[in-house]
């Protein structure tokens, strides 16, 4: 029993727009700016992690999500749409995601499909970039009492919160992992 906090991770609106030709490889460079910014992130956030204690249960969570936007078919798929259908960046790169969900979605393997969720925090932070709402998440109050609220939290979210003292963490999902 405590408090609860709240940590909104609300949904992204995507606009879907058109881009005129001119335009085209000026959009894949944000886009691509965009997945660099999110790579110096989680590289800052796992060198952050080296002083706290049990960052070694993180550090892999972090590679693995670097790996997934280094990734062709997060990373480089989206820049193909945004030249063939003259579309925005957030526009091709939620397609993207889309797309790869539903392959995860259609896995035999439990464990393989829980992993569409690391690809899904991964896109959104790129997504957060693209429209302007990027960074950590933001100072909370943290006390034994406190409860933490969240629709999920992403190993990344979690690192962010490893030396603060919280009675609780309450997902809607989440898996063993």
């Amino acid at each position: 029993i405590g408090r609860a906090q709240l940590v909104s991770h609300a949904t992204l609106e995507v606009a879907h727009y058109a881009i005129a030709p001119a335009r085209i490889d000026a959009e894949v460079a944000r886009f691509a700016h965009a997945v660099d910014e999110v790579q110096r992130e989680l590289e800052s956030l796992r060198a952050g992690a080296v002083g706290v204690d049990g960052a070694g249960e993180f550090g892999p969570f972090l590679r693995v999500h670097s790996m997934i936007l280094a990734d062709p078919a997060l990373s480089e798929a989206p820049k193909k749409t945004i030249a063939e259908q003259s579309c925005n960046a957030e526009w091709a790169l939620t397609l993207q995601l889309g797309a790869l969900v539903e392959q995860f979605d259609q896995m035999v393997d439990a464990y393989l499909r829980e992993r569409k969720q690391d690809i899904v925090q991964v896109g959104e932070r790129v997504l957060k970039r693209l429209l302007g709402k990027p960074g950590p998440l933001p100072a909370l109050v943290a006390e034994e009492q406190t409860v933490l609220v969240a629709h999920d939290l992403s190993p990344a979210d979690v690192i962010q919160f490893k030396h603060r003292h919280y009675g609780a963490f309450l997902t809607d999902i989440g898996g063993a992992t």
